[in-house]
């Protein structure tokens, strides 16, 4: 009876009341909501605070929205406050779905230096997105002005409605990122996107049956938590050294959200890095013509501050 209640009311405890007790009896609690299948994202938080040696060194959550008709992301600030304070040797894997994401939700994920796999996919029930592309230029900047996201190595953003010039371009500055899904992100605008050129695969040493990222995207039957690990488990294929992590690594993936049903067989485009970081550290010292896609103003000038751009022929060979 009193392991029961002690699972039930888990998440009013505190760490260090789960520490006065001792592992002996907090494990008896833990394992416990493990065997019901009970174990929220609160109350992992509240064990790993507590003993973060003791508990399993990989758990999948997902997080659901409240209220489903709602696309404000309510608990993503607190999600990203708790991710935020983690142990820097843990790898946090991080799945937003069907959420009008702002400017401020990404300034968000600045602060989580585990991060290392992200998926965003973004909702668009009104026909628009919420995130222009000067939001996600604006964020890309903070993230190279602030060192941040250093460990991320794998993003995919669906149905945001940008370009995929834009995109690259900005996530270029991020100097592990090696693997870039967009999916359904009306890139059919842009006609001047970088080229992909057929067989790039082939020239890494890599093989479409040892390399498909989209085999494991489109498969209705793995969960996002499953496809995003499994996804960033590709990136060791991308690095320059062995890098492989070791299996009994300690990770945390949490799915938030997901209550739309998103096709998986929109068109995905799939990039991987071809440079070494060495590449993004070029600085562009002249302005640079950027072509709007107003035919108005085709050869309107665009000024790029120096030290905030990086150079444009570099980043787009960066990704291919």
């Amino acid at each position: 009876m009193a392991l029961r209640s002690c699972a039930w009311n888990i998440e009013l405890f505190l760490p260090d009341t789960l520490q006065w007790a001792g592992w002996h009896f907090a494990s008896r609690v833990y394992q416990h909501l493990l065997n019901i299948e009970a174990l929220t994202y609160n109350a992992w938080d509240i064990f790993h605070d507590a003993f973060p040696n003791e508990i399993k060194h990989q758990h999948d959550f997902h997080v659901y929205q409240q209220d489903e008709l709602s696309t404000e992301p309510t608990q993503l600030f607190s999600i990203v406050n708790r991710l935020s304070k983690l142990n820097s040797s843990l790898t946090t894997y991080l799945c937003i779905r069907d959420f009008s994401l702002t400017f401020d939700h990404l300034k968000a994920l600045i602060s989580v230096p585990t991060l290392t796999g992200l998926v965003l996919e973004q909702s668009r029930r009104g026909g628009l997105s919420a995130l222009s592309e000067r939001d996600f230029t604006n964020w890309c900047r903070a993230v190279k002005e602030r060192d941040a996201l250093c460990k991320l190595e794998l993003l995919v953003m669906c149905d945001f409605g940008l370009g995929k010039r834009v995109i690259l371009l900005g996530l270029s500055a991020l100097p592990s990122l090696k693997l870039v899904g967009f999916q359904n992100s009306k890139t059919w605008f842009m006609s001047d996107e970088p080229p992909r050129e057929y067989g790039v695969l082939e020239k890494r040493g890599l093989s479409d049956y040892a390399f498909d990222p989209q085999a494991i995207w489109g498969a209705s039957y793995l969960t996002s938590s499953t496809k995003i690990q499994r996804l960033h488990d590709l990136t060791e294929h991308l690095a320059s050294k062995s890098s492989r992590q070791d299996q009994d690594a300690r990770s945390v993936s949490i799915t938030y959200g997901g209550w739309a049903s998103r096709s998986i067989h929109e068109a995905t485009s799939w990039f991987i890095r071809t440079l070494s970081t060495s590449h993004t550290d070029t600085i562009l010292s002249e302005n640079i013509s950027v072509q709007s896609r107003n035919p108005g103003t085709a050869n309107k000038k665009r000024k790029v501050r120096p030290g905030k751009r990086l150079d444009m022929e570099s980043l787009l060979g960066g990704f291919t």
